[in-house]
């Protein structure tokens, strides 16, 4: 009886400690649930984080900027959310709107032309003149004849054109059905023009380019270029890459194309300035594909680690082994309570003597 009661006054205690282990372990148990699964993985992580105080300084931000696509996806984040957005951010977001218009035609034009990407708009005119492979064939010429002058070359450049060629050729036999993996890779290699890509997912392109050139069709490809023989210049680009890397860039392509339909090219920007490898924009493929609007928001809060774990700091896995060891003497209290029962049942049907 002594040892029930005493048993029984560890249950305030365990009480106390559950009202700080729960919530913190059983909130390190889901991230480790989710770790294959972005769309959970940003959920759990935007809890806590987001506050209207949060937003309206995103929203300030992005407008300051001119990006009016990501302001417009932080208004799509608050009303999810329940949050206020001011009507004179509203009217801000509004006005900005009305001006890009103009400012854009003209930077389109100039991405078309030169490749200048400086703006989103440039961004598309540089996406369109790859599509029609005017763009692909100039950053091959220009890439081409270094590598095989023996200078400096960008090769992932030059392989993202030769690439893309090959995948402009698949989409006008397929009446366009490619597309949208054309555009997606036509977005990668303009980023990784302009510097933009992150670091490690351009030493990873980078170690994939090493050795995927087939010299033949490249010095075959600059010839017909050079007699203006444009279609056999396609050709011949066509077999540029290698088909190990043709395959990975194809696979890449359609992990971009679906970012890029659902966010724009400046939202495909965005997961390739935090993507580490290829499998980080299969990843932001997933996650687009659930959030939609709200997906370049979700990915200015988060970073990388709305599409990815991570390593979990020592804290979270002390929690995650504080609930294991809070559930353990859970099931010692109930089994000792159980015992105590069970004794306290038979002495209540044993016989007098």
């Amino acid at each position: 009886m002594k040892k029930a009661i005493r048993a029984l006054c560890v249950v305030p205690a365990l009480i106390g400690a559950g009202v700080l282990v729960l919530p913190r372990g059983w909130n390190g148990l889901q991230l480790q649930v989710a770790a294959n699964d972005p769309v959970a993985l940003s959920d759990l992580r935007l809890q806590g984080v987001l506050a209207s105080g949060r937003i309206a300084d995103e929203i300030d931000a992005a407008i300051a900027a001119g990006d009016t696509d990501l302001a417009g996806s932080f208004v799509d984040l608050a009303a999810e959310h329940r949050l206020i957005v001011t009507e004179d951010q509203r009217k801000r977001l509004a006005r900005l709107k009305d001006e890009a218009t103009t400012r854009a035609l003209k930077d389109f034009g100039s991405g078309f032309l030169s490749g200048e990407r400086a703006s989103n708009a440039g961004f598309a005119g540089a996406v369109v003149s790859d599509v029609v492979g005017v763009g692909d064939l100039r950053d091959i010429a220009g890439e081409g004849q270094k590598l095989l002058r023996g200078e400096a070359t960008d090769h992932v450049v030059l392989v993202l054109a030769a690439g893309g060629l090959a995948l402009s050729v698949a989409t006008w036999a397929s009446l366009g059905s490619g597309l949208p993996a054309r555009g997606g890779l036509s977005v990668v290699k303009a980023t990784a023009k302009a510097g933009m890509l992150s670091p490690k997912l351009t030493a990873n392109l980078t170690r994939m380019a090493a050795g995927a050139v087939y010299r033949p069709a490249l010095t075959a490809s600059l010839s017909a270029a050079a007699r203006f023989d444009l279609a056999a210049a396609r050709a011949s680009s066509a077999a540029i890459v290698r088909p190990a890397a043709m395959t990975r860039l194809a696979t890449l392509g359609q992990d971009a194309g679906a970012v890029y339909a659902r966010t724009g090219q400046a939202g495909l920007r965005q997961v390739l300035a935090v993507a580490d490898e290829a499998g980080d924009i299969g990843r932001a493929a997933r996650l687009s594909a659930a959030k939609g609007s709200t997906t370049r928001a979700v990915l200015k809060v988060l970073g990388r680690s709305a599409l990815v774990l991570g390593a979990l700091s020592l804290t979270t896995m002390s929690w995650i082994f504080a609930l294991i060891g809070y559930a353990v003497a859970l099931a010692m209290l109930a089994q000792r309570f159980g015992w105590w029962l069970g004794r306290l049942g038979s002495a209540r049907r044993k016989p007098a003597i």
